[in-house]
């Protein structure tokens, strides 16, 4: 994380302390944690988050698209090594919905909650690019229905993080996710009982 120039000894040691804080909260609770939680888990006032960090978008953008950076480079990582566009196309979707299930900060950055994020957002950018490559490659492969289409899987990919952080979701909702993807591979492409 780089620290600004210029800040006291006190200071540069109060912004370490508010990203360290930040990630701890975000991680457990998501992007829209409170503020006031942040600083009180840094140990220093409201104000001098304000003071030092400047908005909550700042903080964000200080602290989670290196983070989320580095899971989404390890989730590329193990897609990219897959054999078949299929088994990308899968990996990706699989370890994408691990994820949103598993952090809630990477939720909402999947969520794109926070637009003005740049960072982060651009960090998003690139999976979604991803994504799409993917879709694009199986239709090329014949494994992937032509119907279902990059904006179809971030489409999933938005139910998947919506219902998983809704405590009013109907229970069904996975499965309705998993129906939608295996409806859209191919019949050639199915594996065989």
């Amino acid at each position: 994380m780089n620290q600004p120039r210029g800040l006291r000894r006190d200071a540069q040691a109060n912004v370490e302390k508010l990203h360290s804080a930040a990630l701890t909260v975000f991680s457990k609770t998501g992007l829209s944690a409170p503020l006031e939680d942040i600083a009180r888990e840094a140990g220093v006032s409201i104000g001098t988050l304000y003071n030092r960090v400047g908005s909550r978008e700042g903080l964000i953008d200080a602290v989670v698209p290196a983070v989320m950076g580095e899971k989404l480079k390890a989730l590329t990582e193990r897609t990219l090594a897959e054999q078949t566009p299929r088994a990308k196309l899968e990996r990706f979707i699989s370890e994408m919905i691990d994820l949103q299930l598993s952090d809630p900060a990477m939720n909402d950055a999947m969520l794109r909650r926070f637009p003005d994020a740049t960072a982060l957002i651009n960090a998003c950018d690139r999976s979604t690019a991803l994504g799409h490559e993917l879709v694009e490659n199986a239709h090329d492969a014949g494994v992937l229905s032509h119907d279902f289409t990059g904006e179809d899987l971030m489409a999933v990919l938005w139910m998947v993080g919506t219902a998983s952080r809704d405590r009013t979701a109907p229970a069904g909702w996975r499965r309705v996710v998993d129906r939608s993807i295996a409806a859209a591979w191919t019949e050639s492409s199915q594996p065989a009982l």
